[in-house]
């Protein structure tokens, strides 16, 4: 077989299965969030040799409204009223966010939320919500302006706020790294070809998986596409 055959081969497979799986999965996974902080050297050992390091396109804080009004009707009002001053305070450089099954981004005119009721605590109803803002600066300031925009939120009746202790890192359509990250495994295979000598022939599998992530800095995620590499009948360099 022609050194380059079998590496065609796995290719035209990605070209063929890649493309559609992407299209079938659809909207799903047009957007990826990390929270937590470094890599460990542990974790980069699962990686493959080729990934590639991009910065991420927002910031997104978790949060959770608690309210403890005798009456449900009250607690409901209460906070309701709390999301609503949220909303107003964004304005349009923070989005409002409520995951109940699907992310959904609030508006002044969106319902009042539903709230849980807390199991250990009698006449106490909670809400999870996320506030979330594009990166367009240091990290370490975006997150504490991030964090006071919902300290200094006005709280109404009873209503307390109580904050994630970590900010996650979020990336909009990783795929569109797809190909640069296919073009620098395409490159290191035929490196390795050059390098390891005549007759060599390397075989890669796995080029139609997504894209994976890990957060590798604060505004920092690796990418990566958990592939495999085999090199055959390498003669003398």
């Amino acid at each position: 077989m022609p050194r380059n055959a079998l590496w065609c081969l796995v290719c035209a497979a990605w070209l063929a299965f890649g493309p559609a799986q992407a299209e079938d999965e659809g909207f799903s996974l047009d957007r990826i969030e990390v929270t937590g902080s470094r890599i460990s050297y542990r974790d980069l050992l699962d990686v493959p040799a080729v990934a590639i390091t991009k910065r991420g396109d927002y910031l997104s804080q978790g949060f959770t409204l608690v309210n403890d009004t005798r009456s449900e009707a009250g607690r409901r009002s209460e906070v309701d009223a709390t999301v609503r001053k949220l909303i107003t305070r964004a304005g349009k450089r923070y989005a409002v966010i409520h995951d109940d099954g699907y992310a959904q981004t609030l508006k002044p005119d969106s319902p009042a939320l539903n709230l849980v009721e807390d199991p250990k605590r009698p006449d106490t109803g909670r809400v999870q919500l996320r506030v979330r803002v594009d990166i367009d600066g240091d990290e370490t300031a975006q997150i504490e302006r991030l964090r006071d925009f919902l300290r200094e939120t006005p709280m109404v009746g009873r209503t307390e706020i109580e904050l994630e202790p970590d900010t996650a890192l979020g990336m909009r359509r990783p795929e569109r790294y797809r190909y640069e990250l296919i073009d620098a495994i395409a490159a290191d295979s035929q490196r390795l070809r050059k390098t390891m000598g005549e007759g060599c022939e390397v075989a890669l599998e796995g080029l139609n998986s997504r894209i994976e992530w890990e957060r590798v800095g604060p505004l920092e995620l690796l990418l990566y596409v958990p592939y495999s590499m085999t090199v055959e009948g390498c003669g003398a360099p």
